[in-house]
C-alpha cells in the first residue's frame, strides 16, 4: 500500500514519543496531525510550564474524543489519508467512529507496563498494533491482534551532545516519587555522591545529560524507557538497571555499551565508573554509536511502515536490531574491559580441541585464531596431535595449551580445557569454525539472563532417545528467540562453569572419541534441574565434520574405528547408561521436550492465523506420535480451523480412543455436533 499521506493523531506535547515520530515522518511523508492541545490541568499536573511556549496546535485542533467520520467528511477530499496512525500520549485521546476511515489504521502503544488493560481493548480498533514494550506483545497476539514490537528510540537532532564541560558527577532527569524504589536508589546515591536532578525536556534535558559524567536511570516496571536511548544518544555514560524481558540485554551489552547495576552494588558501580574516566567515556561513545546505527526514530518509522506496506512480515527482533547496530561499531571502537574483573564484561575463555587442520573444511585452527584476535578472552588449545602442536603452540593468540601424544577424543579434550579455564563462562569451539564478536556477544548475553542456563549454543535439537535420532533440529537462521532444547550442538557452545562445578557436570569419557556427548550432557543438565538453550545468532559459519569426513577410520589412543562403528557403540553406551539412571528419576525423564514445544508452535500459529504452519507442524507430530491423544486432538483443532469438519471429528475420535476421558476432545466433539449437525 501507499503511505505517502498519513493522518497522525496524538495529544500535542512536544516531548512525547509521538512528537518524535512526527519529526521523523515529516522527512519523507505528507503528514496531517490531528489531536487536542494538552489541557491546562495536564500542564499543571505534569509541571510543564517550562515548555508551554513549545506547545503548538495540530494541523487539525480537535477535542479529546473527535468524531472521525465527521472529520473525514470535511477533510478527506482535501487531504486523503493512506494511513491513520494513532500514538499513545499523555492525557488520553480516543477518537470515535474510527471504523469509518477508508484506510488502514495503526496504533503505537508506549506504556503497556502501566496501561495494558485499556490498550488491549483499544487495540481492537486497529489493523496494525505496534508495542514499545517487548514483554507485552504476546498479550496482544494471544487475542488474535496483529501486534509487533517497536521499541522507543532517540531523536539525534535533539538528544545530542550540547555542552562538553562535565559539571555534574551524576544526574537524573525524570519524576522521583517518595516511597518508590527510584526514590530509595536516588537517596542511596546521595549518601556518597552529589546527584543533580532537574525536571526538563528536549534540548534542556540533552544539556543536563551532556554536562554529566553519568546519567542514572531505573526501570519502573521493567520498561525499556526513553531515557535509555536518549541518554546514550547524547554520548554520556548511562548507568541503568536491567529491564527484564524488554530486549535491553540483547540490544545493548551491560558494561560494554552502558553501565549495568543491581541495587546492592549501585554505589560501588557509581564509584568505579567515576574513577575510570577512559573506560567510562569509551563505553559512552560505543553506546552512542549503537543508537545512531539502529535506534533513531527514522529507523522505527522505516521498520513500522515496512510491515504496513507488506514489505516484511514483522518488525525487527531484538537480535536483528543488535546485528544492525553492531556491524560498524565493532570496527569503530572497542572497549577494553581488562581494568576490572568485578564491573567489566564477564571475562571468558575459549577451549578448542585440535586434531589437525580440518582438511574437509575451508576453516581450521589458523583461521579461527585470526577470528579470536578480535575478541577478548583467554584461548586454550587442547592438542590431540603432537605434530600440529609443535607447529602452532607458540601462536601469540594462544594463552594456554595442553599437548597430548595421542587423540583422546572430544569429551576428554573438552574436560581438560574446562579444567584449565579460570573464568565462569567458557566457550567450546570446533577448530573448523568461523566466528565473529556478534555471535560471542549473543551467547554470552543470553546465558546470563536465561533461566538456569548451563549451556547455550546457536544450534540445538530435540532428540528421540529410543530411536537415537533428532525429532527436530534448529538450523542456523531458522528461529529468532531463545528456545529451551534437549541438547545444543557441539561445534560451538558456551558453558557456565559455576553451574558445572556446583552440580558436578562433566563430559562423559565413554563416548570417546566422539558422538553422543552433546545428548549425554543434555540429560545431565536436565537431571540437575538446569536447562540448555538454542540462542539465535547467524554470525558464524561451520561445515559439519571438518575432520571426520576426511577419514575412513578415526584413530584414538592405540585403536581405530570407522565413524559408523563409533556411532553404533556410543549409541548403545548412551542408552544403557540413561535407562539405568531413569529408573531413579520421575516418569517421563527421558521424554523429549519437542512435543510440548511443537504443540505451543501450533497454538501460536493458529492465534496468528498461520494455518499452513500449524498444519505442517501438526502433521509432523502425527508422524512422530501417531497414538498420542494430545497430538491427535491438536491435529483435529487444526482441521477445524481449515473448516474440514469431518477430518476434525475423525481426529477427535482417535484422540478419545487413545484416552477415553480426554476432556478437550469430548468438549470439542460436543461443540462441533451442536454447531454443524
Amino acid at each position: 500500500m501507499n503511505t505517502d499521506s498519513i493522518w497522525l493523531a496524538y495529544v500535542g506535547l512536544p516531548y512525547t514519543t509521538a512528537a518524535y515520530y512526527e519529526r521523523a515522518l515529516r522527512k519523507n511523508y505528507r503528514i496531517l496531525t490531528i489531536g487536542p492541545k494538552p489541557s491546562e490541568d495536564l500542564i499543571k499536573d505534569w509541571n510543564l510550564e517550562s515548555i508551554r511556549d513549545r506547545i503548538k496546535a495540530h494541523d487539525l485542533d480537535v477535542s479529546y474524543t473527535p468524531n472521525m467520520a465527521e472529520i473525514y467528511r470535511q477533510y478527506g477530499d482535501v487531504f486523503k489519508p493512506s494511513l491513520y496512525l494513532w500514538i499513545e500520549s499523555s492525557g488520553g485521546h480516543f477518537p470515535t467512529n474510527l471504523e469509518t476511515l477508508p484506510c488502514p489504521k495503526a496504533c503505537i502503544f508506549i506504556d503497556s507496563h502501566v496501561n495494558l488493560s485499556y490498550q488491549l481493548e483499544w487495540a481492537k480498533k486497529f489493523d496494525y498494533i505496534f508495542v514499545a514494550q517487548l514483554a507485552y506483545v504476546d498479550e496482544f497476539k494471544t487475542r488474535g491482534l496483529n501486534a509487533h514490537w517497536l521499541p522507543l528510540a532517540a531523536d539525534i537532532e535533539i538528544h545530542r551532545p550540547i555542552d562538553p564541560i562535565k559539571k555534574h558527577a551524576i544526574s537524573m532527569v525524570g519524576s522521583i516519587f517518595e516511597k518508590s524504589r527510584r526514590f530509595d536508589l536516588v537517596q542511596k546515591i546521595r549518601t556518597k555522591n552529589e546527584l543533580y536532578t532537574e525536571r526538563c525536556f528536549l534540548e534542556d534535558m540533552a544539556r543536563v545529560y551532556s554536562q554529566s559524567k553519568i546519567v542514572f536511570n531505573n526501570a519502573i516496571k521493567n520498561d525499556l524507557n526513553m531515557r535509555v536511548f536518549e541518554a546514550l544518544s547524547t554520548g554520556t555514560f548511562l548507568l541503568t538497571d536491567l529491564a527484564k524481558d524488554s530486549g535491553q540485554d540483547i540490544l545493548f551489552i551491560g558494561n560494554e555499551d552502558y553501565g549495568l547495576y543491581e541495587d546492592r552494588e549501585l554505589l560501588a558501580k557509581v564509584e568505579y565508573y567515576l574513577q575510570h574516566n577512559d573506560l567510562r567515556e569509551k563505553i559512552a561513545l560505543r553506546g552512542q554509536k549503537l543508537v545512531y546505527a539502529a535506534h533513531q526514530y527514522i529507523h522505527r518509522v522505516d521498520d513500522m511502515l515496512g510491515v504496513i506496506k507488506g514489505q516484511k512480515p514483522s518488525t525487527f527482533s531484538p537480535q536483528e536490531l543488535r546485528v544492525r547496530s553492531i556491524k560498524t561499531v565493532d570496527q569503530d571502537i572497542h572497549v577494553d574491559q581488562s581494568a576490572s574483573l568485578d564491573y567489566a564484561k564477564p571475562p571468558v575463555s575459549f577451549v578448542v580441541p585440535v586434531l589437525d587442520y580440518s582438511p574437509a573444511s575451508q576453516f581450521n585452527i589458523k583461521t579461527l585464531l585470526q577470528d579470536l584476535e578480535l575478541v577478548n578472552g583467554e584461548v586454550i588449545i587442547v592438542f590431540n596431535n603432537e605434530e600440529v602442536a609443535n607447529q602452532i603452540k607458540n601462536h601469540p593468540r594462544i594463552s594456554h595449551y595442553a599437548v597430548l601424544k595421542n587423540n583422546v577424543g572430544v569429551s576428554r579434550a573438552w574436560n581438560i580445557g574446562l579444567n584449565i579455564s579460570r573464568t565462569r563462562y567458557t566457550f567450546i569451539l570446533n577448530a573448523d569454525l568461523k566466528v565473529s564478536g556478534g555471535a560471542i556477544d549473543a551467547l554470552l548475553t543470553q546465558i546470563q539472563s536465561l533461566d538456569k542456563a548451563a549451556v547455550v549454543g546457536p544450534q540445538g535439537a530435540f532428540f528421540d532417545f529410543e530411536m537415537l535420532k533428532d525429532y527436530f533440529f534448529l538450523e542456523k537462521g531458522s528461529f529468532n528467540l531463545p528456545i529451551k532444547v534437549d541438547a545444543v550442538s557441539g561445534f560451538f557452545f558456551l558453558v557456565d562453569n559455576e553451574l558445572f562445578n556446583k552440580y558436578g557436570l562433566s563430559f562423559d569419557n565413554r563416548y570417546t572419541p566422539c558422538y553422543r556427548e552433546e545428548w549425554d550432557m543434555g540429560l545431565q543438565i536436565r537431571r540437575a534441574g538446569l536447562n540448555c538453550y538454542a540462542v539465535p545468532t547467524v554470525d558464524y559459519d561451520h561445515e559439519w565434520s571438518g575432520s571426520i569426513r576426511s577419514y575412513k577410520k578415526i584413530k584414538y589412543y592405540n585403536q581405530e574405528e570407522t565413524p559408523g562403528e563409533i556411532l553404533e557403540r556410543t549409541g548403545h553406551a548412551f542408552q544403557k547408561k540413561w535407562r539405568e539412571i531413569a529408573l531413579s528419576q520421575p516418569p517421563g525423564f527421558l521424554d523429549s521436550g519437542w512435543k510440548a514445544f511443537a504443540l505451543g508452535i501450533i497454538e501460536d500459529s493458529l492465534v496468528n492465523n498461520n494455518i499452513q504452519q500449524a498444519l505442517h507442524i501438526s502433521n509432523l507430530l502425527i508422524s512422530q506420535f501417531p497414538q498420542d491423544y494430545a497430538v491427535l486432538a491438536e491435529r483435529a483443532i487444526v482441521a477445524y480451523h481449515e473448516e474440514k469438519i469431518d477430518i476434525a471429528l475423525d481426529f477427535f475420535k482417535k484422540s478419545l480412543e487413545a484416552k477415553p476421558d480426554y476432556q478437550v476432545a469430548l468438549d470439542n466433539i460436543e461443540l462441533i455436533q451442536r454447531r454443524h449437525f
